[in-house]
């Protein structure tokens, strides 16, 4: 399919390009077929029908052609419709002597509907098409009608063909938003689950490397300090065998507390990367406000007050590793986490309840 590499049925244009793309071959086809029977003579050959058919296989090829390059969908499709409109509004002008000029305008609503993907502007343009038509018919444009009964007879063909075809597309109009609406809420909902920690609300390993890689492609439109902190917590399979696994979540969802109470920035991207280690990419002035926000977050954390089984306090403590990311440098994720990790068993073999930065 001619789409410009947007053949997927998740892209929201799925639909559009799909009509674009049939109704533009198809009128290249027709065009074509008219203007090759002209040129033998066998059609009328009037000035007025050869520039008719000519523009309508140059804006076929051109939409065409615009699909292929991957141009907007909307301007696209709004020159299609425009040109749509036009061609069977004309129609029964141009051919006033075929009596079944009048009835292929009756197949605008469901393309205008579709084309449009909106069900306001689709209602406008069949009702201006509609009125159009009456107005060519009462000026007795189409077929020859005896008396004034033919005509009005006529009139509420046209119309009620109309309407009643507009009616069905845009109700069905209508239950494809709703239902693609409902589908991308619950896509959004299962992303979100899905980048979630269930127990403390902060992102989780899955979403890490997507956002640590995207800061840090980040880092050189943003002149702050990028950085990385990594944290464990002291003794906390001890903490569990002495007071339980539900008092150890409760713990993890204290020092979620504590991360958000000093890193609770919008732009702060606090994470549980699994167990008892928590991540935080953060940005700061410099290095050293990155090193005093480290250290106050040991020190709300250790404020928590939880009792430690084991290790070098009376209240539970964490150690954790620091990475700051050298501006200009081609560091990746992985990297980054791995010198900060290193930082942290680092903190850990030096008595726990404190912080290394690591090497770059």
């Amino acid at each position: 399919m001619t789409s410009g590499g947007r053949t997927c049925e998740d892209c929201p244009h799925y639909l559009r390009i799909t009509l674009l793309n049939l109704a533009g071959t198809a009128s290249i086809i027709v065009w074509g077929i008219f203007l090759t029977l002209m040129l033998l003579g066998v059609l009328d050959t009037s000035f007025g029908r050869m520039g008719f058919h000519v523009a309508g296989l140059l804006v076929s090829t051109g939409v065409i052609i615009s699909l292929r390059r991957g141009s907007r969908i909307a301007v696209v499709t709004h020159v299609a419709h425009a040109f749509l409109f036009i061609s069977l509004l004309g129609l029964p002008l141009l051919r006033a002597d075929n009596p079944l000029a009048m009835s292929l305008p009756l197949i605008y609503p469901a393309l205008a509907f579709l084309l449009l993907d909106d069900i306001r502007r689709g209602v406008a343009g069949t009702l201006l098409m509609t009125a159009g038509l009456n107005i060519a018919l009462a000026l007795g444009a189409g077929p020859e009608l005896r008396d004034g009964t033919m005509l009005l007879d006529g009139a509420l063909t046209l119309t009620a063909g109309m309407s009643f075809q507009a009616v069905v597309v845009a109700l069905y109009l209508h239950h494809r938003q709703q239902v693609l609406g409902r589908l991308r809420t619950v896509s959004e909902q299962l992303s979100i689950q899905a980048n979630r920690d269930s127990l403390t609300g902060l992102h989780n390993r899955r979403a890490f490397n997507e956002d640590l890689e995207r800061e840090l492609r980040r880092r050189d439109c943003d002149n702050r300090q990028l950085a990385f902190l990594v944290l464990d917590i002291d003794g906390f399979k001890a903490y569990n065998d002495r007071y339980g696994h539900p008092q150890g979540d409760t713990l993890l969802k204290q020092l979620a507390r504590a991360m958000r109470e000093v890193f609770g920035r919008q732009e702060d991207i606090l994470l549980r990367l699994g167990g008892e280690e928590f991540g935080i990419i953060f940005r700061s002035e410099d290095e050293a406000q990155a090193e005093e926000m480290t250290t106050r977050l040991l020190s709300v954390i250790e404020a928590i007050g939880a009792p430690a089984p084991e290790g070098p306090c009376d209240t539970v403590t964490v150690s954790a590793g620091l990475y700051l990311v050298e501006p200009g440098s081609g560091v990746d994720a992985d990297h980054v986490y791995r010198r900060a990790d290193e930082a942290l068993y680092r903190a850990k073999s030096a008595g726990r309840a404190c912080w290394q930065r690591a090497s770059r």
